[in-house]
């Protein structure tokens, strides 16, 4: 049961969560506000399943209580800055999103499996629900990143799939929150996510992938990202619209 909080403060209102902080004389809380799950084939039982696995670690924060009928989840407020907020160099802050991805990278959790291109053909539907013309040209430009798209099982790890510098929390050790996009899939995918989502330049998403080759052996050249890069901003682009109906 959540303790009547003496103050109430909106952290973020975004896609796919509006966050409240809960603060009382005993307890400081964080409640997310699941939304537009449907739209976004959100499994949130997958997401709780994931927090919950890597709090266990350390590397995410605790879920307190959840409940995916009524649509929320609890865990701890930790006042402490995100990766976005520090002082510290670009080259340090690209080392540090290569150490956190790494580590996501490394866990192993026991949770179903989901297809990139199962999530893309759900996209692409609902948009065709408003706007079918421009579902089909998306429909089309589709074929030319089909091939990443077919390739997202082929390395499965553990991918956050939406690690924002925001995302990340300074604590010690380092913790990640908003797990609603993870789920196995393909590591260059999860990169190339980052590296856009932060609007990395060339020296920064450098410097992440050479401290992400020296932490696992996973060795990989920003030219070889580019097929990566365009799956990315093209999947954001058919995110984007599809958001634009969800207001």
């Amino acid at each position: 049961m959540i303790p009547a909080p003496k103050t109430v403060t909106r952290l973020t209102s975004g896609q796919s969560n509006q966050t409240l902080r809960l603060k009382s004389d005993d307890s400081d809380l964080v409640l997310k506000r699941w939304q537009n799950d449907g739209l976004f084939q959100v499994h949130r039982g997958l997401e709780v399943a994931v927090q919950k696995t890597l709090a266990e670690s350390g590397a995410a924060p605790d879920v307190l209580d959840w409940n995916e009928a009524e649509g929320w989840l609890l865990q701890p407020y930790l006042e402490v800055p995100s990766l976005n907020q520090v002082t510290l160099s670009p080259a340090i802050k690209a080392t540090v999103l290569a150490e956190v991805l790494a580590k996501i990278h490394s866990f192993k959790p026991s949770i179903p499996h989901w297809r990139l291109n199962d999530k893309v053909e759900h996209y692409l539907q609902q948009l065709s629900n408003y706007q079918p013309s421009l579902a089909n040209s998306f429909r089309e430009e589709k074929s030319q990143h089909q091939q990443a798209i077919d390739q997202w099982l082929e390395y499965p790890v553990l991918c956050h799939n939406d690690l924002s510098m925001n995302h990340i929390l300074m604590t010690a050790p380092i913790k990640v929150i908003d797990w609603e996009y993870a789920g196995i899939g393909h590591p260059l995918f999860d990169i190339a996510n980052t590296i856009v989502m932060n609007k990395l330049d060339d020296a920064m998403a450098e410097r992440l992938l050479t401290d992400y080759a020296r932490l696992t052996r996973y060795d990989v050249e920003l030219a070889d990202m580019a097929e990566w890069l365009d799956l990315v901003d093209w999947l954001n682009n058919l995110w984007q619209h599809l958001l634009s109906y969800s207001k």
